[in-house]
């Protein structure tokens, strides 16, 4: 018969002498000139319409309060150099929920949301320098058959 194996650790609970390790980590806060310079930076990227493939989409934007509204078209599959906070807005805010029905254990019916329909997403492309390099290529896998 098959013995449990003993994993338990030793452990000790002396202090380490390095100082960087025992200090407390302090999150550090960003002024609001900061954030809404971050969100003003340009980046790169493509732009994916999956609600109408081929569409474009027109909207505008304002996140600051001394910001303009700034309007946006964008056509799916081109690349756009965009702002920061305009890529994380259309990253994060392009679903809408899709609920179902279940029943809980008294058997009455609830309403959950069973999964998010992606509308339109901003993938970046930060560490691609040409189109070429980020079309997928084609894998194929080879079987030897006995």
């Amino acid at each position: 018969m098959a013995q449990p194996i003993n994993r338990s650790v030793k452990t000790t609970t002396q202090p380490i002498d390095n100082p960087e390790v025992n200090t407390p980590v302090i999150k550090k806060t960003l002024s609001y000139e900061q954030l809404r310079a971050r969100d003003n930076e340009m980046v790169r990227g493509r732009f994916k319409y999956e609600e109408v493939p081929g569409g474009t989409l027109v909207f505008s934007y304002k996140k600051f309060k001394n910001d303009p509204v700034r309007n946006f078209t964008l056509e799916d599959g081109k690349i756009y150099t965009i702002p920061r906070g305009v890529a994380k807005h259309l990253a994060t805010s392009g679903s809408y929920p899709i609920h179902e029905y279940q029943t809980d254990e008294n058997g009455r019916p609830i309403v959950r949301i069973g999964r998010h329909k992606r509308r339109y997403t901003f993938e970046s492309l930060g560490f691609f320098d040409d189109i070429e390099e980020t079309q997928q290529s084609s894998l194929y896998t080879v079987e030897k058959i006995l």
